[in-house]
Order: structure tokens, then C-alpha cells, then sequence
């Protein structure tokens, strides 16, 4: 059964009584999902750097609340909860996870969390707290690639074996953009007062930079948007090195979408991670990367409005920062 979900069907589906139930209980999710600060972080270089706060969406504390309840949403306008025997499982390395597993059990839903073996016990933990059930993955499930995509591999043999199994896959799932579309991008281009010029963000499903590029740039073709991606064998969670590991369906299909890439080393990442945490903003690394690169933007293009996302705490981080901390300040 392929349960893949079109973003543009989803209206269409006919709802019974049960779906209603569900559908209520996410609007409620969805009012309190979004409408994050848009923060101004420095000038460099005549530019100003801006940074969404995406640690106030309310289930993970991230960004990932966004897609999740997106594409919940849709699943359920499509029918896909057919019994109280469905498990709605997904591959997660952290956020997605927890957004999901806590939206599942607000909405009475069963999930599953397939973790990579990379994946500390301390985010084990924090996704295993939201009620969801967690399996990790083994080292060497997908020796093709890395451990990340071994959690993607076992999902589809999980989802092959059993019908009642339920894979909405955030890594080619339309509703993951979607949300951005219809939420970060349109509050970006009201919080800068449509002066926005460059979008530099992190990828890792590719959803966030993806959904946030289309809608500024149908706005203004001239902004530009930079995706940015860790060092090979980086521990950035939540980013991926396409040359390391697979690269998602929805950034293959969108690369037009995306005007450069930019790569960013952990010590770099980190060093600017430390840095933000003494501006008071306690943000894991990948919002450490994001500034960095939203930096080098910002002084190479004089006069710019940069935007980037700071896409949650650091409750995942910060041991992990102090140790590869290198000292150079900014």
C-alpha cells in the first residue's frame, strides 16, 4: 500500500465521523504551531542577519512540529487511520520524532520512531518520554550508506512486512514542505516587511529550505537561497552530507528551488554555536551552522537582509558543543 501523500489531494478527501474527531484535534495543534519571532541577530558588512525562533513551536521545541502536524493532517484527510490497530512510523533523528510522537498521543494516534544508531541515549530518551515507541537501528543496517539511512532502511522493510504499519515518510512527503509554504514562508516575508533578500538554511529532509524558497521566491524571484550542509562524518544532528548519504526526494526534485550550496565544518558550526549561546540564545548546533553560514552571506553581499532558522534548543547539544569547541571567536 503506498501511502504516500500528495499535498494538493489532501483537500479533497472525504471525511467521516472519525476523521472530524482527529482533524478538530489538530486545528487545535495548528493554532498554537507557527507564528515564531523573527529576531535580528547582528550587522556585518552594511547586512542584517535575521533568525526565525523555531524553538517556540510548543511539541519538540523545533521546527519539526511544522511538517509533523502537516502531514499528520493529510494522512487523516486521506482515510489512512483505518482501525485502532494503525501505527503511524516514521525515521527520525531527534525533532521529527518528538514533534510526532507527541502530536500522535494528543491525537490518540499510535506511532513508531526508528532512530539511527548515531543517535545518543539522551535523545533516545526525549523521544521515548512523548509516549511513541522507539526502536533503534543496529550499526551497519544499511552498509551502502552510513547509520542515518540505516533508520530509513529498516522503516521500509517495518513498512513492507505489515499493512498496518503506516509510512509517511518525511523525506519525499509533499505535506513537509507544505507546511512551510503555507507557515514559515509567508511569516518570514510579513516579519522582514517583504525586504528579505537571501535564505540561507541547513538541510536535512530538505522540507524547510525547500517549502520557505518557494514561497519567498514566487514573492521575489531575486532572493537568493543558499542550503547548507555539515562536513563528511559530521555530528550536526538533524543535517545531512549528501555525499555520505542519501539524498531526500524532495531536494532531488526541487534542486531548482536552491541557488548554492555552502559547506560548513562542525568546528566552525560549534565555535558559532558557543557564540550564540553567549548572545543568550541556547540553540543547538545546527542553528550554529545556519549563523555561520547566514554570516558569510551576509559579508559577501553588502547591504543584505539574510534570514535564517534557528531550529531548536539545546537540550541535544551541549555536552557535544563543549567537547569539539575550538576557540576562535568570531
Amino acid at each position: 500500500m503506498n501511502v504516500f501523500v500528495q499535498a494538493e489531494n489532501s483537500s479533497l478527501v472525504s471525511e467521516d465521523t472519525s476523521s472530524n474527531f482527529y482533524l478538530e484535534k489538530i486545528q487545535l495543534l495548528k493554532q498554537k504551531i507557527g507564528k515564531t519571532p523573527l529576531v535580528h541577530i547582528d550587522n556585518v558588512n552594511g547586512s542584517s542577519i535575521y533568525a526565525k525562533l523555531e524553538y517556540y513551536n510548543p511539541l519538540s521545541h523545533s521546527v519539526k512540529d511544522r511538517p509533523a502536524v502537516y502531514m499528520l493532517e493529510a494522512a487523516i484527510k486521506q482515510g489512512l487511520v483505518t482501525s485502532d490497530n494503525v501505527t503511524f512510523v516514521e525515521a527520525s533523528s531527534g525533532n521529527l520524532g518528538i514533534a510526532y510522537g507527541r502530536a500522535g498521543k494528543f491525537l490518540g494516534l499510535k506511532t513508531l520512531i526508528v532512530i539511527p544508531s548515531v543517535v545518543g541515549e539522551k535523545t533516545f530518551k526525549r523521544i521515548s518520554e512523548t509516549g511513541t515507541a522507539v526502536e533503534k537501528t543496529p550499526d551497519g543496517y544499511c552498509p551502502l550508506r552510513n547509520e542515518r539511512d540505516g533508520a530509513i532502511a529498516k522503516v521500509k522493510d517495518l513498512f513492507l512486512d505489515d499493512p498496518n504499519m503506516m509510512w509517511l515518510d518525511q523525506y519525499s512527503n509533499q505535506n513537509n514542505f507544505r507546511a512551510h509554504i503555507e507557515g514559515t514562508g509567508p511569516e518570514i516575508w510579513s516579519q522582514t516587511e517583504k525586504r528579505v533578500t537571501n535564505i540561507v538554511l541547513g538541510v536535512g529532509t530538505g522540507g524547510t529550505m525547500v517549502g520557505i524558497t518557494r514561497y519567498l521566491k514566487a514573492e521575489n524571484p531575486e532572493i537568493e537561497s543558499v542550503a547548507v550542509q555539515p562536513q563528511e562524518d559530521h555530528h550536526i544532528q538533524g543535517l545531512r552530507n549528501f555525499s555520505e548519504s542519501l539524498e531526500p526526494e524532495i531536494v532531488r526534485s526541487n534542486r531548482d528551488a536552491i541557488d548554492d550550496w555552502m559547506k560548513v565544518s562542525d568546528a566552525d558550526a560549534f565555535e558559532a554555536t558557543e557564540y550564540l549561546w553567549r548572545k543568550g540564545y541556547l540553540v543547538g548546533t545546527s542553528s550554529g551552522l545556519n549563523y555561520f553560514a547566514a554570516r558569510k552571506i551576509a559579508k559577501e553581499n553588502k547591504g543584505s537582509t539574510v534570514v535564517t532558522l534557528f531550529p531548536d534548543t539545546c537540550l541535544n547539544s551541549f555536552k557535544l558543543t563543549q567537547e569539539y569547541i575550538v576557540g576562535k571567536s568570531f
